[in-house]
């Protein structure tokens, strides 16, 4: 350990676009050398969902879109509120699982960090098409790290002829979802705003110390 990474034990505190602090809880991960700084969007007190809402709003309202694309999961618990805040008619949900009506052609195969032995597509609705077509779209998750739904819901955004303005979340974790969308477009990585960033953590004597160039 050295000065310029301290140690956490149990928690992590993130420091967000407003100045404002997140603590979030450190989860191990299976190898039981390496954890993450989790963010359970379904499991926050709702003063700190209502406070997560009002930043990405804000965030929002300055790459002024047209339509908020949820990302599934967790993801569509932002984008819905973010999209009423704005004063939006609707938004689209993109989904995993396939309705009978759905068009394959309209989907991206993808993996979840969290979940990397089950595979998954990315659907969007043809019903929700012209929604997004043509227009100023931004892209919601919660938290980025591997850029891999992002990248399936760009793909699915181009397919249909959208404008991607951006690509937010709540948190970028790690810098690998850099790559990712660097093989989408050159620009892309550039279209990320995120209200905070939180490293990934490697086992110490002290505890849990953030892994350099994370």
């Amino acid at each position: 350990m050295t000065g310029e990474r301290p140690c956490h034990d149990t928690t992590y505190p993130v420091r967000l676009r407003d100045g404002s602090t997140l603590v979030l809880p450190l989860r191990p991960l299976p190898d039981g050398e390496k954890a993450i700084a989790l963010l359970m969007s379904n499991q926050t007190a709702f003063a700190v969902e209502h406070a997560l809402v009002r930043l990405l709003t804000d965030l929002a309202r300055e790459l002024q879109p047209e339509v908020i694309v949820g990302v599934p999961t967790m993801g569509l618990a932002y984008a819905r509120p973010v999209a009423e805040n704005l004063g939006f008619d609707d938004y689209v949900a993109l989904g995993h699982s396939r309705k009978f009506w759905y068009d394959d052609a309209l989907s991206q195969p993808l993996t979840s960090s969290t979940s990397p032995d089950q595979a998954k597509r990315l659907y969007l609705d043809p019903a929700l098409i012209e929604r997004v077509r043509g227009r100023r779209v931004l892209v919601m998750d919660d938290v980025l790290n591997t850029g891999r739904t992002a990248v399936a819901a760009i793909g699915l955004m181009q397919r249909v002829q959208a404008r991607i303005v951006g690509i937010t979340a709540v948190l970028t974790e790690g810098w690998a979802w850099r790559d990712a969308l660097q093989q989408v477009g050159e620009d892309m990585p550039g279209l990320v705003h995120a209200l905070g960033h939180i490293p990934m953590f490697g086992r110490s004597a002290g505890g849990w110390e953030p892994l350099a160039g994370t």
